[in-house]
């Protein structure tokens, strides 16, 4: 199935999220690495679209694994040299062991299974981050929701459901798990320990 046009390219992608975050895309990624302190040794980042968070991981020694269904991104993170998988989540028979799960403005593509796949996340790690955009122009009635949902296909058809606030907290209750709300703001980023 053809993908829209904004997981063509990772230069167009970062544009068009620039646009999306009025010019504070990359702030969201600094908020998840954050974090990562105590640096933790092994990251897997399901979805990771862009490389930032790889980058950073890399700087700071720590072991990054990271999981996409987009064959452009995966090829551009391991141009990079970053451990990088051709696969879609749905597909992942089993959620390997590491410190901290991520998954970033990605969750609302799993809408039926979201839950299932956190907690496997939980039962795998010692922590998951989670970075959901909770505020949402494709939700938008009219001419400009109509347009910025055309371009959610990320490999499995157009989508038009996105969280917010309300029916994401209502989503991460029902997991029963100790979550901390970091930020609520475009994104909201919560932190999942399983200490």
């Amino acid at each position: 199935m053809k993908k829209s046009i904004i997981y063509w390219n990772i230069s167009f992608y970062r544009l068009l999220m620039s646009v999306l975050y009025v010019g504070k895309y990359k702030r969201r990624f600094k908020r998840i690495n954050a974090l990562l302190k105590p640096k933790p040794n092994t990251v897997i980042e399901l979805c990771f679209g862009d490389i930032y968070i790889a980058e950073h991981c890399k700087k700071n020694g720590i072991e990054w694994k990271g999981y996409d269904i987009n064959e452009r991104f995966v090829n551009n993170a391991t141009k990079h040299h970053y451990n990088a998988i051709l696969k879609d989540v749905n597909e992942l028979d089993v959620f390997e062991k590491c410190d901290t799960y991520i998954i970033t403005g990605s969750l609302y593509h799993f809408k039926n299974n979201s839950i299932e796949i956190l907690r496997k996340m939980i039962a795998s790690s010692r922590q998951v981050i989670i970075s959901e955009p909770i505020k949402n122009i494709s939700t938008a009635k009219g001419f400009v929701g109509t347009i910025a949902s055309r371009f959610t296909n990320a490999g499995n058809g157009n989508e038009k459901f996105r969280f917010n606030e309300t029916t994401f907290l209502t989503m991460l209750n029902e997991l029963n798990a100790n979550y901390k709300i970091i930020t609520i703001d475009k994104d909201i980023l919560i932190q999942i320990t399983n200490d």
